[in-house]
């Protein structure tokens, strides 16, 4: 579901929003291999699966296109697949989460990280996504009529500390009180020039299409939200 909030403007730069980092136990945190940048990287449970999310903070002056190739392995080392992701825009004193989702377990990762200087309008730096939390609601299943469902839902809250209205990517992951990833969901935003976080986004957690809505024990409290964003544009 896509939100809007705010008045649009024309476009100005405005401050960076600070980077608040959800994630306080990383498996692995690398300071040396890249120039200029901290690595910090964790592996999650999730259905039978492995997830990786990398933090990448550029600690530089210089603003980049930013490439991470991630290299899963088996107990032997052998590889298993690779995963590509680029970013470009990666600003200056700047951090963001990367959700690496390869649908398949494995026992060990590397990454590799590829650096291009980037010039242009670095908009990411002027966008916050935080994670609310999650509520109970009725979402519609479309068919012959319309019928809602009793579901559970996150609520997220756009932040835009620019001048411009800006269309907004991004990744969801739910981790719950076990610390085994809950859902993993995409999202857009369009945010509106110098957006507070007044008004906010909805991803579709959980939708129960037969009796009564019962939370699992995992989500009911304790639970853990990061807002991966994965694309920033101007919107006209």
């Amino acid at each position: 579901q896509t939100d809007v909030s705010g008045d649009t403007t024309d476009g100005d730069s405005g401050p960076v929003l600070a980077f608040v980092d959800q994630i306080k136990d990383y498996d692995k945190v690398d300071d040396s291999s890249t120039e200029g940048f901290v690595i910090k990287s964790k592996k999650y449970d999730y259905e039978g699966n492995n997830v990786v999310i990398l933090n990448l903070e550029n600690q530089s002056e210089n603003n980049y296109t930013v490439t991470v190739n991630l290299t899963y392995c088996d107990g032997a080392g052998n590889t298993l697949g690779e995963d590509l992701q680029s970013f470009e825009g990666f600003a200056a004193n700047w951090q963001k989460y990367f959700v690496f989702e390869p649908n398949k377990p494995f026992d060990s990762y590397t990454y590799e990280i590829a650096l291009e200087e980037y010039s242009g309008e670095c908009y990411a730096q002027y966008v916050d996504i935080s994670f609310g939390q999650l509520e109970e609601a009725w979402t519609e299943v479309e068919g012959d009529t319309v019928t809602k469902y009793p579901s559970i839902i996150s609520t997220c809250y756009p932040k835009n500390s620019s001048g411009y209205q800006l269309m907004t990517g991004y990744h969801l992951v739910v981790i719950d009180n076990t610390g085994k990833i809950f859902f993993i969901g995409s999202c857009g935003a369009l945010i509106a020039p110098y957006a507070k976080g007044d008004n906010y986004s909805n991803i579709l957690i959980l939708q129960c299409l037969e009796g009564d809505l019962v939370w699992p024990e995992e989500i009911k409290e304790g639970v853990l939200g990061i807002c991966a964003v994965e694309s920033v544009t101007p919107y006209e």
